[in-house]
C-alpha cells in the first residue's frame, strides 16, 4: 500500500489535553463524585478464609439495625455469574478466597452499612487450601472445580513450524526460568460504583471502565434485560492498565441491592478492599527454551507459561490468548512453541496488570533474549539488530502483515543517542546499562467478532463540532487525540471540538479502550465520521467557488479551491450557509472502522529503550538513572502527548520490575495498603530521552498506530538487563526488590 507524509496543519503538532484544565482544577466528574437523590451506601461481608464451608449465615442482628434497607445473601445472586465458572455469591457454601463475597448490605450511611456488616454471623468450617500453581497441579492435590481436572482451568498449546527439528539443527541452545509476583493496578480511582434499579425495567450504573459496551452486555444479561435498558455513565476513568476491562463482583452486586430496596445504592472499596476488588496480576512461572545458529541467527522459541489463576475464571484466558501470540511478532523465527495454562488456587481472581501480561512476559523473554545473546558472544543491540523483524513480515499464525515496522530504526536510534557503544562493558562496577525491545498490536480482533468503533459529528453553524464517540478516555488523552484528527479533516483547530463521551444512551458503538486500539481503530472511526461531515460542506462550498468538491481544500479555518487559493471561504460561513440555506441541511457525519482481516492486527508498534542504572550493593537498591526510550508511532498524532505517554509507562515499568509486590500468604494479602505496597515517588523519576519514529503506516489515521501500551513492554526487561550488566548476575524473579539484589551480588 502506498505511504504518503501528507502536509498536515493540525496532526503533528503539540496540543494541551482539551480536559486538562477541568482535571487539575477540580471540576471533571468521577463515578465517586456521583450522588442520588435518596441514594443507599453499601458494604460487603467477605470471607476471612481463603477455603471454607459456610455452615450458617445469621443476618437477624444486621437487619435489625435502624437505616438497613437491604441485605443480599448467597440465595439472592444464585442465578448470576461472572465470566465462566464464578456464582456472584457462593450458593454452594463454598468460599474459594479471602474476601470472596457472601453477604452485602445496603443503608442510608456508609457508617450505619458498615455497623450493620460487623453484625453478621457467619460460621465456617475451614478446608485445605492451594497458593502457589506448581501445587496446584500436583497429582493429588484437592480439586477446586469438578471441571478443573489438576486444577487447570485453561490451556493453550500452539505449535508453529517444527519446533523438534529446528532445535536439533541449532549450534546454540538455552533455557531460562523466571517468576513474576502478584501486583496490583492502584489506579488513582478507587474501584466504585453507583447502580440505580429503582425505575421497573431499567438499570442505570454510574462506574469507571475500559468498555461500557461489555459492561453493558454483562449486568443485561445477567438481569434478564434488553442491552439498551442497563444504561452506563461513565464518565471520567482514573486509570485503566486493563483492568478496567469486564464487570466485577461489586457492580451485580450494587444492582442487585438497589432493585431490592428500591433506591440508588453506592458501593465503593475501602483501602484494602480496594485490593481484592481489583483483579490485577497474579503469580507467573516461565519456562523458555530457544535456539539459534553459531553466528547469531534465532531460529526457535519454546515457551511454558503457569499462571496462577485465582478460584475462578472471570475471562482470564485472554492472557494466554495475548502471550501466545507474543512469541513471534519481534522475531522471523522458523518454529516456536507456546503452553499456558491457568492453575487454579486459592487467591482471588486475577487478572492482569499494566501491559495485559505481555510487559511481564518481555522481563522473562527480554532477559533470556539478553543471556543468549551473551552466550553467542554478542551484545544485545547486535543481536535484536540481527534477528529484529522488518517492514512486509507475516507473523507465523498469517493474521498480521507488518505494513509499517521502525524496530530497527528505533534500535539504532536509541543505542546512538544512548552512547551504546562508549558504556557498554565500560561502565564502573555497580553501574549497569541494558536494552529492551518491544512490539504492541494498534487492536486486534480474535477475541471478538469484529473490532468495531463508530463516531459522529455535528457541525455547528458558528464553525464549531460536537465529536460523540464510545471510547473511554482513561487518562490517555485519547479524547484529544479524536479531536485532532477531526480537526484536520475539517480544516479547524482542535479546541474548537467538544468531545462527548461516556453515555451508553447517546455514544455511537465502540468496542472499548484495550487492546491499544484507540488511536487506530476509533482514530480512524472519528476521521471518516469527519470525512463524511465535511463531504455535506462541501457540497455549498464547491457551489460557491465554482469547482469540484474534491478540488477543495480545508485548512486553518478556510476553504477554497487547490487551484485558486486567494479566493477563499471561512469555515464558519460555509456551515453556517450550509444549516440557513433554501435546503436548510443539518451537518451530521457519521463513520466507523472495522479491521477488514479476520484475526490479528492490522498495524503493530514497536520500540526499544536503553536503561541505564546504579546499584548500591549494601541496600540493594537500585536507581534508574536514565532512560533512552524510542517508539515506532506511525505518526505522532500529538508528539506532547506522546512523550507523556511514554514517560508514564517507563514510570510503571520501573515501579513494576523495582518494586511493585502483592505479598500473600495463606491467601491474605499482607499488604493491602499504599503505605505498604512499595511504589516510587514522582522524584524517583529518571531522565528519559525521547526517540519519536514515524513509519507512517498506510492503515492508521494520517499514519498513526498505538503508543497506549507499547512502551512499557521495553521498559522492565531494559531495566532488568541494566541490573544484571551491573552486579554480573541475573535475577530472575520480579520485583528485583533489594533483598533479591543483595542476594544475587552475595551468591
Amino acid at each position: 500500500m502506498a505511504r504518503v507524509k501528507e502536509d498536515l496543519a493540525v496532526v503533528g503538532k503539540n496540543w494541551a489535553r482539551l480536559d486538562g484544565a477541568d482535571k487539575v482544577t477540580g471540576r471533571s466528574l468521577f463515578a465517586d463524585d456521583v450522588r442520588l437523590p435518596g441514594m443507599l451506601y453499601a458494604k460487603v461481608v467477605r470471607s476471612p478464609h481463603a477455603h471454607a464451608r459456610i455452615l450458617d449465615i445469621d443476618i437477624s442482628k444486621a437487619a435489625a439495625v435502624p437505616g438497613v434497607k437491604a441485605i443480599i445473601t448467597p440465595e439472592d445472586g444464585k442465578d448470576i455469574w461472572i465470566g465462566m465458572n464464578q456464582p456472584l455469591l457462593p450458593p454452594d457454601g463454598i468460599v474459594k478466597y479471602v474476601g470472596h463475597e457472601v453477604v452485602a448490605i445496603a443503608a442510608t450511611s456508609e457508617r450505619i452499612a458498615a455497623r450493620a456488616a460487623e453484625l453478621v454471623e457467619i460460621e465456617y468450617e475451614t478446608l485445605p487450601s492451594l497458593s502457589d500453581p506448581r501445587d496446584a497441579i500436583k497429582e493429588g492435590a484437592i480439586q477446586l472445580h469438578e471441571k478443573g481436572e489438576g486444577n487447570v482451568g485453561w490451556e493453550v498449546n500452539l505449535d508453529h513450524g517444527d519446533p523438534d527439528k529446528v532445535f536439533a539443527e541449532c549450534d546454540v541452545i538455552r533455557e531460562d526460568e523466571f517468576i513474576t509476583n502478584a501486583s496490583h493496578n492502584c489506579y488513582a480511582e478507587y474501584h466504585v460504583c453507583v447502580c440505580d434499579f429503582s425505575q421497573a425495567g431499567k438499570l442505570v450504573v454510574y462506574t469507571p471502565t475500559q468498555t461500557a459496551i461489555l459492561f453493558q452486555k454483562a449486568l443485561a444479561a445477567a438481569f434478564e434485560m434488553e442491552d439498551s435498558d442497563v444504561r452506563m455513565l461513565t464518565l471520567n476513568t482514573g486509570g485503566g492498565f486493563t483492568g478496567r476491562t469486564s464487570v466485577r463482583p461489586h457492580h451485580f452486586i450494587a444492582a442487585l441491592l438497589s432493585r431490592k430496596a428500591g433506591r440508588p445504592v453506592r458501593l465503593r472499596s475501602a483501602g484494602d478492599e480496594e485490593f481484592i476488588m481489583c483483579r490485577a496480576g497474579g503469580k507467573v512461572y516461565y519456562k523458555l527454551r530457544s535456539g539459534a545458529t553459531k553466528d547469531g541467527k534465532l531460529k526457535v522459541i519454546e515457551a511454558d507459561l503457569l499462571f496462577d489463576n485465582g478460584a475462578y475464571i472471570e475471562s482470564q484466558m485472554i492472557v494466554t490468548t495475548l502471550t501466545s501470540k507474543y512469541l513471534h511478532v519481534l522475531y522471523p523465527l522458523e518454529a516456536s512453541r507456546y503452553r499456558g495454562r491457568l492453575a487454579y488456587t486459592n487467591h482471588l481472581p486475577y487478572y492482569f496488570h499494566h501491559g495485559g501480561g505481555l510487559a511481564q512476559m518481555q522481563f522473562a523473554l527480554g532477559q533470556h533474549m539478553d543471556a543468549l545473546a551473551h552466550d553467542l558472544g554478542m551484545d544485545s543491540v547486535e543481536f535484536s539488530l540481527l534477528n529484529g523483524v522488518e517492514e512486509g513480515y507475516t507473523t507465523a499464525d498469517g493474521t498480521t502483515t507488518y505494513y509499517s515496522c521502525g524496530l530497527k530504526e528505533c534500535i539504532e536510534k536509541t543505542a546512538e543517542l544512548a552512547g551504546w557503544k562508549d558504556k557498554y562493558g565500560k561502565l564502573p562496577k555497580y553501574k549497569g546499562i541494558g536494552i529492551g525491545i518491544g512490539a504492541m498490536a494498534s487492536g486486534a480482533k480474535g477475541v471478538f467478532k469484529h473490532d468495531t468503533s463508530a463516531a459522529m459529528i455535528q457541525v455547528n453553524p458558528d464553525g464549531k463540532a460536537s465529536l460523540f464517540i464510545g471510547l473511554p478516555d482513561m487518562g490517555q488523552s485519547s479524547h484529544t487525540t479524536m479531536a485532532i484528527i477531526a480537526a484536520e479533516v475539517l480544516g479547524i483547530a482542535p479546541t474548537d471540538i467538544k468531545v462527548v463521551s461516556g453515555d451508553t444512551d447517546t455514544d455511537p458503538f465502540d468496542v472499548g479502550a484495550f487492546t491499544q486500539r484507540g488511536t487506530f481503530t476509533t482514530g480512524n472511526a472519528t476521521k471518516n465520521a469527519a470525512l463524511d461531515a465535511r463531504g455535506q460542506l462541501a457540497v455549498w462550498a464547491a457551489g460557491q467557488l465554482e469547482c469540484d468538491e474534491d478540488d477543495l481544500v480545508w485548512r486553518n479555518h478556510e476553504v477554497y479551491a487547490k487551484d485558486n487559493p486567494d479566493e477563499k471561504l471561512r469555515f464558519r460561513d460555509v456551515a453556517d450557509q450550509t444549516l440557513n440555506c433554501m435546503e436548510g441541511r443539518f451537518v451530521m457525519g457519521r463513520g466507523f472502522y472495522n479491521s477488514p482481516i479476520k484475526a490479528g492486527s492490522m498495524a503493530f508498534s514497536f520500540g526499544a529503550q536503553i536503561a541505564e542504572v546504579t546499584v548500591d550493593p549494601s541496600t540493594g537498591v537500585v536507581t534508574v538513572d536514565k532512560m533512552t526510550a524510542s517508539h515506532d508511532v506511525g505518526r505522532a498524532i500529538n508528539p506532547r502527548i506522546v512523550e507523556g505517554q511514554m514517560d508514564g509507562q517507563i514510570f510503571s515499568g520501573m515501579s513494576q520490575v523495582l518494586y511493585e509486590e502483592t505479598i500473600m500468604e495463606d491467601g491474605q494479602v499482607m499488604n493491602p495498603s499504599r503505605l505498604d505496597y512499595k511504589m516510587p515517588r514522582a522524584y524517583e523519576m529518571p531522565e528519559v530521552d525521547h526517540i519519536i519514529v514515524e513509519t507512517i503506516d498506510p492503515n492508521g489515521p494520517f499514519g498513526a498506530k498505538e503508543v497506549g501500551e507499547g512502551p512499557i513492554v521495553c521498559t522492565m526487561q531494559a531495566i532488568a538487563n541494566a541490573v544484571t550488566n551491573a552486579i554480573g548476575a541475573r535475577i530472575t524473579e520480579m520485583p528485583l526488590s533489594p533483598w533479591r539484589v543483595v542476594k544475587a551480588i552475595k551468591d
